[in-house]
């Protein structure tokens, strides 16, 4: 509920990383040594736009990092049609991002966006880099770094994330952020979340609703929705087992069909599925059962 009040890709080892949230500390501020929103207006547009399946390729962080090209070859026998990137530096897994833009496209994926340590320094280089791949969108994963422990801190990184979607918007990207649960605890008396939504211009900020961490957060995306309509562009589909942990989507609690009833709302464009735990078997097969799920149930 709504609540008052440049890194080296191609040697670094994924394997390592305890989790998402190490991963994202690791990349934080780094890349800004590197030289290098939809408003409510338009969601009427999105009306008549075909949703299509795709998959944050987090969700293989393993196999991507042993082997990309098997990885995205196996993504493009399931199905799927659309993949999000992570880790983007300007490039993608230690490759030239055009070339591994193209390589996706010639499998039949298109790489709509990717997770990247973008910051105020790095943004214009990122945006033109990613303009030049083909990319739509460039989105923050998370605060990666950045103080976050009182309501000025979110302040603050709102003027950041205003300065970098006017660097993305003048490269033809979108730019937009995507929560954990973090931004869901109360600071001074407001929710961070909502602050950053407030703070932020939707003609140069979206959001990327991950589903699973507002659930468990204990908060309804569909009233952010209502609040704040056009604002979330693209989506994190991830499921809550019993256990509290991702699951293979359709095994498990978030009322994926009915925050869909609300997309147009939203104003999303783009779905990406995300798993992190795999109690229920190897990724790729997770992978392989949500889109099943998915073809079958939600599009």
């Amino acid at each position: 509920m709504l609540r008052a009040g440049s890194l080296p890709w191609s040697n670094f080892n994924w394997k390592n990383m305890s989790g998402r949230r190490d991963f994202l500390k690791s990349l934080t501020l780094v890349s800004g040594s590197v030289a290098l929103g939809l408003s409510s207006a338009c969601k009427n547009t999105l009306k008549q736009k075909k949703l299509l399946a795709g998959i944050q390729l987090w969700t293989l962080r393993n196999e991507m990092g042993n082997d990309p090209e098997g990885t995205l070859k196996k993504l493009a026998v399931m199905g799927y049609d659309t993949l999000e990137a992570y880790g983007f530096d300007g490039q993608f897994y230690g490759r030239d991002a055009k070339e591994f833009s193209r390589f996706c496209a010639e499998l039949g994926l298109e790489l709509i966006s990717s997770h990247t340590g973008i910051t105020d320094e790095n943004a214009t280089a990122y945006a033109r880099a990613a303009a030049e791949a083909g990319l739509e969108y460039l989105i923050l994963p998370s605060m990666m770094g950045r103080p976050e422990k009182s309501a000025d801190d979110f302040k603050r990184v709102a003027g950041e994330m205003n300065r970098i979607g006017a660097a993305c918007k003048q490269a033809g990207i979108k730019f937009g952020y995507h929560n954990h649960d973090f931004e869901f605890r109360e600071l001074d008396g407001k929710l961070p979340y909502h602050i950053l939504l407030e703070e932020t211009d939707p003609s140069l900020v979206s959001f990327q609703p991950d589903l699973y961490w507002m659930v468990k957060a204990g908060q309804d995306p569909q009233e952010y929705f209502a609040a704040f309509p056009g604002r979330f562009t693209t989506w994190h589909l991830k499921d809550m087992g019993n256990d509290g942990d991702s699951c293979i989507i359709g095994n498990g609690s978030v009322d994926f069909k009915g925050y869909l009833m609300d997309r147009d709302q939203a104003g999303l464009e783009y779905i990406f599925v995300e798993q992190e735990q795999y109690a229920e078997g190897p990724p790729l097969y997770c992978a392989e059962q949500s889109l099943l799920y998915i073809r079958k149930n939600l599009l």
